[in-house]
């Protein structure tokens, strides 16, 4: 038909898309859109977490150096206490071992009483709880030198012996002396030199 309508079998083969194919895409579409958000979720949160525990680790290290630091104060306060209670007892147990060879003391015995160095021995053992060894060690020698001072003077004694064993009592004080304000970082820690006599 030339000019006219075309008859309705002539071009009426039309291709169509079955119904499946677009439901498909359509569901592989979906499908990958939640998958790739259930695997963003998951890398975010995986990073999250990572971040999370890496902060914690942080804050816990903080801490623990602030305890450290606490602790390390707190010991040095001890230490510093106890050898400044050691060495004010070691000085009043010299004093009385003096008093008592120069004929001083309210004492009449011949003899230092039992106990006399009691005090000074009970802060010697508090020391060493906080002291550095080389501290402990020369408060021991110089405790020593003081109780053998003392345990051999004799009343009114003031002769050689008395004034060697003073002087050797002297001696050991003044290093454990040096030794605590090296230990303590206290300035000018030196051994100033006695007067003679």
């Amino acid at each position: 038909m030339p000019g006219g309508l075309a008859s309705n079998t002539d071009h009426r083969h039309v291709t169509t898309t079955p119904l499946w194919v677009p439901l498909l895409v359509a569901a592989l579409g979906l499908t990958g859109t939640v998958l790739g958000t259930i695997g963003g979720v998951l890398i975010t949160q995986r990073r999250s977490d990572r971040r999370e525990a890496l902060a914690w680790d942080r804050q816990r290290e903080r801490e623990r150096e602030a305890w450290a630091r606490e602790d390390a104060a707190r010991t040095f306060e001890h230490r510093r206490q106890s050898y400044s209670d050691f060495y004010e007892s070691l000085r009043a147990m010299a004093l009385r071992a003096y008093n008592h060879g120069m004929g001083l003391s309210d004492d009449d015995a011949e003899e230092l009483p039992e106990g006399w160095q009691s005090p000074a021995f009970q802060r010697l053992q508090q020391l060493e709880m906080y002291a550095t060894l080389s501290v402990s060690v020369k408060a021991s020698v110089a405790y020593s030198a003081v109780w053998r001072w003392g345990h051999t003077t004799k009343r009114g004694q003031d002769d050689d012996d008395f004034y060697a064993g003073q002087e050797a009592a002297d001696e050991t004080e003044e290093v454990l002396l040096a030794a605590i304000r090296t230990d303590l970082a206290i300035p000018g820690n030196e051994i100033r030199p006695r007067p003679p006599g």
